[in-house]
């Protein structure tokens, strides 16, 4: 009897590892709404949309670009519709935070909608 319940007992810790893993996971994921942060404020009217299949939208003062873009975990490559080249990005997720490293080298920061 004692053994069951300590197999019992494993399993219901492995369960809950797993959810919790999963639940990290999805929070860390580049995909969604992420407005434009100035380290005060946040704006709603600079935003980037990432989709789930590679599909997103940057929106800027009611102008919209879609794009498409592949997530490397930590550089997001995006080629905007009519552009011929793509741009490269490092990023980073924390918090609900998604930290992208410019074309200059500055960090831009944007919160999750």
């Amino acid at each position: 009897m004692k053994k069951i319940i300590q197999k019992i007992s494993l399993l219901t810790i492995l369960v809950f590892a797993v959810v919790f893993m999963t639940a990290c996971g999805k929070s860390n994921s580049i995909v969604g709404t992420w407005n434009y942060y100035n380290g005060s404020t946040t704006s709603n009217d600079i935003y980037y949309t990432f989709e789930k299949g590679g599909n997103g939208s940057y929106t800027y003062s009611g102008n919209t670009r879609s794009f498409t873009y592949e997530d490397r975990g930590t550089k997001v490559i995006i080629k905007y519709d009519g552009d011929t080249q793509s741009s490269e990005f490092d990023y980073s997720i924390s918090d609900g935070t998604l930290t992208i490293k410019d074309s200059f080298g500055s960090d831009v920061i944007y919160k999750r909608k």
